[in-house]
């Protein structure tokens, strides 16, 4: 198996109270940690950021911007895209081509949105995906329903991509394989 981790999303407005990523806590450090062992093993990094015309992800904002934690470390490509998918309209599955990847790794913002989303792509495209449970995070969000906390949102996305998506791990477990 050829790999390429995949770092969503890791903007500064998930680190503002307009979309504060609040589970898991530390999710941003589990980033870092999986993108330096990413690196150690010569797997490539592709950082993916979310733009758009307008609001908190407008492109040139300070909310849109990579957060310098990121931003400051090694990666191999860089891709900017306008959906949730990592892959619509973006360079991503000529750069998996080239690369010779057979398997994404998910990590960054948000669970629900951009990394179910790319997960399920991938899976679409005949990737294999390994999904970063405590490399991910998410939100609280107000629904038809009612407020979802946070971790209920991770944790359902999370059983669904286990049920037919991905191979769902831990930073641990996936430097393990």
């Amino acid at each position: 198996m050829k790999k390429a981790l995949l770092v969503i999303d890791m903007q500064n407005i998930y680190f503002t109270d307009e979309m504060l990523v609040s589970y898991p806590k530390g999710s941003l450090d589990k980033v870092l940690e999986a993108m330096d062992f990413a690196k150690a093993q010569g797997i490539p990094i592709i950082v993916v950021q979310h733009s758009s015309m307008q609001g908190g992800f407008k492109k040139g904002s300070k909310t849109w911007e990579i957060c310098n934690q990121i931003k400051n470390k090694s990666y191999d490509y860089y891709i900017e895209k306008y959906k949730p998918s990592s892959f619509y309209e973006t360079q991503l599955e000529d750069i998996l081509k080239k690369e010779q990847i057979d398997t994404v790794v998910i990590s960054g913002y948000m669970t629900h949105m951009c990394c179910d989303t790319t997960a399920r792509e991938a899976f679409h495209l005949g990737y294999y995906v390994e999904f970063l449970s405590d490399a991910t995070g998410t939100i609280h969000l107000n629904t038809p329903g009612g407020q979802k906390q946070s971790k209920e949102i991770h944790e359902t996305v999370l059983a669904i991509q286990a049920s037919r998506f991905s191979k769902v791990l831990t930073v641990e477990e996936w430097k393990g394989l």
